[in-house]
């Protein structure tokens, strides 16, 4: 009788710490896994307030961007829909060939209407994304590739 009630115990302990992590979205996988994917709308308007704080746009200036980004996110959006799906490594490539010329095309509509100095902080901010990237990747790959040999 105690074997069973422990064992019942026991199996009730596990269930709630399962569903403890399901509800909190405890996953096995990255963070980007478990983010909320945006509508190339709610995309836009984050885009464009985020640009407001950072390179100080004007009213005109905020829409423009907020355009400039909707556009950006409707083409992009079936793109990243296949990249999603089954891919080849070769359709991958393409893909981000399109994203990217989507991104340039982004940039040189974004450029026509910004200051000067807008424009060096936008390259700027460019920047520190790349330098961001270039240094998640470096920590991805050491930590994918890490040796676990002389012990």
């Amino acid at each position: 009788m105690k074997k069973t009630i422990m064992t019942l115990a026991l199996i009730a302990g596990f269930n709630t710490a399962i569903l403890a992590q399901q509800a909190t979205g405890v996953t096995s996988g990255t963070a980007k896994t478990t983010k909320k994917e945006l509508t190339p709308e709610e995309r836009a308007t984050k885009g464009a307030d985020n640009a407001e704080k950072k390179l100080g746009l004007n009213a005109q200036q905020k829409s423009d961007w907020a355009v400039a980004t909707l556009k950006r996110a409707m083409v992009n959006q079936p793109l990243r829909d296949q990249l999603k799906g089954a891919t080849t490594p070769e359709q991958r490539k393409d893909i981000h060939a399109q994203i990217k010329a989507n991104n340039d095309a982004f940039e040189n509509s974004v450029n026509f209407f910004l200051t000067a100095d807008q424009k060096t902080k936008f390259a700027a901010m460019k920047q520190e994304r790349m330098q961001a990237k270039k240094k998640e990747m470096k920590k991805e790959y050491n930590d994918a590739h890490m040796d676990y040999g002389d012990e």
